[in-house]
């Protein structure tokens, strides 16, 4: 017999339901001004977002499309947040346990890198640069430290470079992206292979059962960083440079 998971609903709720919930939602959190105009409509984000903004005194929420069939629970753990968070006030904690369970399940996390991987455009460059080449730094670091066993993953140089993201693992697009800053004989070997190796992990922990698409350095990615040879001395350089 077939059983219910715990966010299955039999009916996917109708757009002006969910516009109620968060009307009652505003009302529940009491906030001081009167209710607004509200408009809610679906809207095909890349991944898995939502906005909320004042337009014209009115409230316009955006509610990413993945979340047709949500239940009224979800419905209503989005709408507390995100009004939550446009009139800063405090997310219980219970709410957002509730919200991150459903993003988190296993079904959600599949529709959300389909739709990444149909959406989305991923644009690198090649991976052999003027100075490092990924390919060959990914091949010794995956025999050394996976066992070979991370394999299918594009690689390239970003477009530009960039100090705020270093390095990035895009699950939908099974890729890895290393910023052009690194591309530089100024940069020791060790430093690139350790951002190199920092996002292999993600990939690697991203085929996990337990991944966690909020919590993305837990305690226990952190601990396999660690098990790089240079992991001290490439956190010092970077730190002292960057």
């Amino acid at each position: 017999m077939h059983q219910l998971s715990l966010f299955e609903d039999k009916r996917a709720l109708t757009i002006e339901r969910i516009r109620h919930i968060f009307i009652e939602s505003y009302r529940e959190l009491r906030i001081t001004r009167s209710s607004p105009f509200m408009h809610v409509e679906f809207y095909p984000f890349v991944g898995i977002n939502h906005t909320i903004r004042f337009r014209n005194g009115g409230l316009y929420a955006r509610v990413s499309d993945l979340f047709r069939e949500a239940p009224s629970e979800i419905i209503k753990a989005l709408a507390i947040i995100l009004l939550s968070k446009l009139f800063r006030r405090r997310i219980p904690a219970r709410i957002t346990h509730t919200y991150r369970a459903f993003v988190n399940s296993v079904d959600m996390k599949e529709k959300s890198l389909l739709t990444r991987g149909q959406r989305g455009r991923k644009l690198l460059c090649d991976p052999k640069g003027h100075e490092y080449n990924l390919t060959s730094l990914f091949d010794r670091l995956n025999a050394e430290y996976f066992e070979g066993r991370l394999g299918n993953i594009g690689l390239g140089w970003s477009l530009r470079k960039s100090r705020r993201i270093l390095g990035h693992f895009d699950p939908s697009h099974s890729s890895i992206t290393i910023s052009r800053i690194f591309d530089d004989n100024r940069i020791p070997e060790f430093v690139v292979s350790y951002v190199l190796f920092h996002e292999m992990l993600h990939a690697q922990f991203s085929t996990s059962s337990n991944f966690d698409l909020k919590n993305r350095h837990s305690c226990q990615f952190k601990n396999e960083e660690k098990k790089f040879k240079s992991y001290k001395e490439s956190n010092d350089w970077l730190k002292e440079n960057l």
